[in-house]
């Protein structure tokens, strides 16, 4: 079944669903039409289709799903109490909805549709505040009836409707496998109760009609869809001062209890004199089950859709012999089932993938099993595959240690003896002893709950996304992972996943090479040095960002110590009595320590900066830098003296990349035009404080909404007294500050001036004429604010640089 098909079914059911309100409200027949003819198709359907699509098709599952995955609430997981009781509270649930149909819902479509959008409500709200599909398995009222008539799904392994955020909601989730839920969850007393007495349930349903009117007939001609009942109605038809409301809950609890002690008295029997020879408990108690669950469809379908289908004689009998066929076909794969051979599947799972691609698979466990002893001749690796299956099968809780008598016969079909099996045993506890703690939780659920955990973690960190402390809680509580399973999972990653590791002494080795290249340029004060040395930090800071980005999702529990490294590599201030050493980051792997102290020397140690001559090397060599914006910057200082520099692979590298304003550069430098490119604006905004510490990106964005003004001899830039509403960078030339025609001050051709006009509406408190040919920046109000107004974390550095130099 395809997944458009199974979309289409979505649509199908929901737009059903959904269609139900306005019908039960405006249309006469609502109840008639609900009653029967589309809840009689739902147990059919359930079957043919089966439990686990038939969960991703449900529409109140749909419908809850939508909360499932908001949360903006703390979900919980629901009262253990409530969990170790499910089985009750549920039937309990479907109990009360089926008293409910008998005195109000059969007769008032208002009532009716009322209901549907409680039940909505409902679904949605449990999920809102409980964790994963915990109204599917807690709460609604035909969660009980679906695993009835699905009984163990067997075979059906590869199926399943987890959810992908997997929280284990629930201990033995039939949404990850029906079977091994069925299996674990046999020898519930509630389970049996909710087998046995469920046939008397539906009996009691049915033949309440009889006992309220006195005559069966007046089901089947349907014509109590249109009677007009109250609670306090006569409810039998001997006893008419018994009103409604108390003589329906009283006969479907004769019925329920009629039939459990029905079956519990077979079963008895059956075991007592052990009429199944060699059967378990288990086994006997399954095959009551498996009739039970035949018994309540029969019954059901008897009844179910005869008020109308029968007005269709020919439709109505094959209808009812496709149901029995159906029924009759479960019966029978059921009957004979035993948890001995969904273990023994299990296994042959495991054995399958480690199969020889290159042969078929048989179809038979026994021809699997057979095969497999045949083409394996090598018995270390059957011992091996013995011993790992069992490993993965006690990890998913499909295996116990109180259900190893189950392996006799599998293991004799491999070929290990009892001697190979002991020592196979006694080598996964050493090994292994947390599979024998009782008081673990080994299962499915908590193995796909970790399972999604990781996986989403370890995107997160290959994708370098940043995961702070808040973050990792908020998954964490998505998730349902506690903070001990949490490290445990950190571990298994830094462990298992090669990449991680590499990638964190990868980004170390980045950072390593970025310091000792910032201290091999020789500062010769020009703006073009300036402005490398500002991109290797910028790309330092990166690389820095994506390296603390995983050692604080890695070594969480150390957050305070990963806090202040960081904030030394950001040049802030740290504790005083703090010492890095060995000890202090005891935590990280040796490999990762290493490094770590590597760099701390090279970055607490003084620069020892190269002469003049050296920067010439070292600019040929990083215009072939992996880094864009460093080699860029190195570009830039090439203009000088292009020719030098720009051979014909420079040209090829720099010709073949998608950025305009670096072919734009690359232009100006081979042709020598006058034109002041984008990134020649970056190295004069950077050099002025109020920009120096703009990210590389947002330094991008300013350059390029500043524009070139040019400037004749003795022309004036701004005037006194005039509204101010533009910053000045000046490129070159000369200028002279005028305040009331005299001369203060002297300005060149790295001065900036009017960053006070970019705070608000003011005067000029003085004038600046240029003395000789000036070309200057010109930074609006306008452009600034949409500049800040784009990027706000800008907003607040660029400030407390103006109000620094206003103090």
């Amino acid at each position: 079944m395809n997944q458009l098909f199974i979309n289409s079914l979505r649509i199908l059911t929901m737009a059903i669903f959904l269609a139900l309100v306005p019908i039960l409200f405006y249309y006469d027949f609502g109840t008639s039409l609900v009653w029967t003819i589309l809840i009689p198709l739902l147990p059919v359907a359930l079957l043919i289709i089966g439990f686990s699509r038939w969960r991703d098709i449900c529409p109140l599952a749909m419908i809850s799903k939508i909360s499932q995955k908001m949360n903006f609430i703390q979900k919980r997981k629901v009262p253990k109490w409530f969990e170790n009781n499910f089985w009750a509270f549920q039937y309990g649930f479907l109990f009360i909805a089926l008293c409910l149909r008998l005195t109000t819902l059969n007769y008032h479509n208002d009532l009716l549709g009322t209901f549907f959008i409680l039940v909505v409500l409902g679904a949605f709200f449990i999920n809102l505040f409980y964790t994963g599909k915990s109204w599917c398995n807690f709460f609604c009222p035909v969660g009980a009836v679906e695993k009835i008539y699905t009984i163990s799904n067997s075979k059906n392994y590869m199926l399943d409707s987890a959810c992908s955020t997997c929280t284990a909601c629930k201990k033995n989730c039939p949404d990850i496998d029906l079977e091994s839920n069925y299996w674990k969850e046999g020898a519930l007393k509630q389970k049996s109760f909710v087998f046995y007495s469920f046939p008397g349930m539906i009996l009691g349903f049915y033949l309440y009609f009889y006992l309220q009117s006195g005559s069966l007939s007046y089901y089947f001609i349907g014509k109590w869809t249109q009677e007009d009942f109250s609670l306090l109605s006569s409810g039998f038809f001997f006893a008419q001062q018994i009103p409604v409301f108390i003589a329906v809950p009283l006969s479907l609890s004769i019925f329920t209890l009629i039939s459990y002690y029905f079956f519990k008295a077979i079963e008895n029997y059956l075991w007592g004199k052990r009429v199944f020879k060699d059967a378990s408990f288990e086994t006997t108690s399954h095959k009551i089950k498996t009739i039970s669950s035949f018994v309540a469809f029969n019954i059901f379908y008897i009844f179910a859709g005869a008020p109308a289908y029968q007005h269709f004689p020919l439709i109505y009998a094959i209808f009812y012999f496709a149901v029995v066929s159906i029924s009759s076909t479960i019966l029978y794969k059921e009957f004979f089932r035993e948890e001995a051979y969904f273990i023994q599947e299990r296994f042959a799972l495991k054995i399958i993938k480690r199969w020889d691609s290159s042969k078929v698979i048989p179809s038979s466990l026994k021809e699997i099993y057979y095969t497999y002893v045949n083409d394996s001749k090598n018995k270390k690796e059957r011992l091996s595959t013995y011993r790992e299956s069992i490993i993965d099968l006690m990890q998913e809780g499909i295996l116990t240690e109180g259900s190893f008598k189950i392996l006799d016969k599998l293991r004799k079909q491999i070929g290990i003896t009892n001697t190979e099996h002991d020592s196979i045993l006694r080598l996964i506890k050493l090994k292994n002893e947390h599979l024998f703690d009782s008081s673990t939780d080994h299962s499915a659920e908590t193995l796909h709950q970790e399972k999604s955990y990781k996986q989403v973690v370890e995107n997160a960190l290959s994708e370098h996304i940043e995961l702070d402390a808040k973050y990792l809680k908020n998954l964490q509580n998505e998730f349902n992972i506690s903070d001990d399973v949490h490290k445990n999972i950190m571990h298994s990653i830094l462990n298992s996943n090669v990449k991680i590791t590499e990638d964190i002494i990868s980004l170390l080795k980045n950072i390593e090479n970025l310091i000792d290249l910032e201290n091999s340029i020789y500062e010769d004060a020009t703006r073009e040095i300036f402005f490398l040395k500002y991109s290797i930090k910028n790309e330092f800071v990166f690389h820095s960002k994506a390296l603390f980005t995983l050692l604080f999702t890695i070594y969480k529990d150390n957050t305070k110590v990963l806090k202040v490294i960081l904030n030394m590599s950001k040049g802030k201030h740290v504790p005083e009595n703090f010492v890095f050493n060995e000890e202090t980051i005891s935590f990280m792997e040796p490999e990762i320590s290493e490094m770590m102290i590597t760099i701390y020397k090279k970055f607490k140690k003084e620069q020892l900066h190269a002469d003049q001559n050296d920067n010439t090397n070292l600019i040929k060599k990083l215009l072939n830098h992996d880094s864009l914006q460093i080699s860029t910057a190195a570009l830039l200082n090439t203009k000088h003296n292009p020719t030098e520099f720009l051979n014909d692979n420079i040209l090829e590298k720099f010709s073949n990349t998608d950025d305009i304003e670096i072919q734009s550069l690359l232009y100006k430098l081979k042709n020598n035009t006058n034109r002041i490119t984008t990134y020649e604006r970056m190295v004069y905004l950077n050099y002025i404080p109020i920009f120096k510490n703009l990210k590389f990106d947002n330094l991008h964005k300013l350059g390029q909404s500043s524009k070139v003004m040019k400037f004749k001899k003795n022309e004036y830039i701004i005037t006194q007294g005039n509204l101010g509403s533009t910053l000045f960078v000046l490129v070159k030339g000369a200028a002279v500050v005028e305040i009331d025609g005299q001369n203060v001050a002297e300005v060149g051709h790295r001065d900036y001036f009017g960053e006070i006009a970019l705070l608000g509406d003011t005067k000029r408190t003085a004038s600046v004429k240029v003395t000789e040919d000036t070309v200057a920046l010109r930074i609006t109000k306008k452009q600034f604010k949409k500049f800040l107004q784009n990027n706000p974390k800008v907003s607040t550095q660029v400030m407390k640089e103006i109000i620094k130099k206003l103090i």
